[in-house]
């Protein structure tokens, strides 16, 4: 399996502290059959220089040294103006992919200016947005038609693992899966305590509940992101 979405890499941001407590975090994923992670420590253009955050990421990841399991490079980007300040993203993005995580506003409304953002992304960068933990926003909750708007501009959709075990979140989740706006399941892990890998029992989950190809499609889009393959084109739902 691959975990697209961990905060495994120690000493960068909110994620791992130590070099011991990400290897505690790699045997986990290990004991849960997953082979490739991609680190995606956070990185906010507003606060942080481009250099800066790569220099520290290529720093920390040096610091891993678990032969048993493939990391690849990558970032969980905010989305704002000072992005687009730099000419060329390509190395915030998934190992050599055209892929970027990227975690959008919270809080307040996904206007023109969103969109716009996202699209430039999209057409003059040639990178394709993975959206972040796509039940966490406010904007979602308030009003459903930003998946269809998100998913028709080009986007792909990732759900953390938490949510689907979470007894609150998962009726609202399962409705997600089952209007096929999902395409992958990522962990999000940022420790071994209140965040912890439990990508597999998310998939466990998704198989009790859609069966078994549904569950193997999910995992195998997660393959293809790494990978590099269009995903679009092979989106394991229909809207309706």
């Amino acid at each position: 399996m691959v975990d697209l979405h961990t905060h495994i890499l120690p000493g960068i941001d909110d994620g791992a502290t130590s070099v011991a407590e990400a290897l505690m975090m790699t045997a986990a994923l290990l004991n849960q059959d997953v082979k490739t992670v991609v680190c995606t420590p956070h990185f906010d253009p507003s606060h942080t220089s481009l250099d800066d955050f790569l220099y520290k990421r290529a720093k920390s990841m040096a610091l891993m040294k678990e032969e048993r399991l493939s990391f690849q490079s990558g970032s969980e980007t905010v989305l704002n103006d000072y992005l687009f300040h730099y000419p060329d993203l390509s190395s915030l993005c998934i190992g050599n992919t055209r892929y970027i995580l990227i975690e959008l506003p919270y809080n307040s409304a996904w206007d023109k200016g969103t969109y716009d953002m996202l699209e430039k992304l999209l057409s003059y960068y040639n990178h394709i947005p993975i959206i972040a933990h796509i039940e966490r926003y406010s904007a979602i909750k308030k009003n459903m038609i930003h998946l269809t708007k998100l998913i028709k501009l080009g986007c792909v959709i990732q759900v953390n693992a938490s949510t689907i075990l979470n007894k609150k979140s998962w009726p609202r989740v399962a409705g997600y899966f089952k209007h096929g706006y999902i395409d992958v399941i990522a962990s999000d892990c940022h420790n071994m305590n209140k965040r912890p890998p439990n990508i597999k029992a998310a998939y466990d989950k998704i198989e009790l509940k859609f069966g078994l190809d549904d569950c193997n499609q999910l995992k195998k889009n997660a393959e293809s992101i790494v990978d590099g393959t269009v995903l679009r084109e092979n989106k394991l739902y229909t809207i309706t």
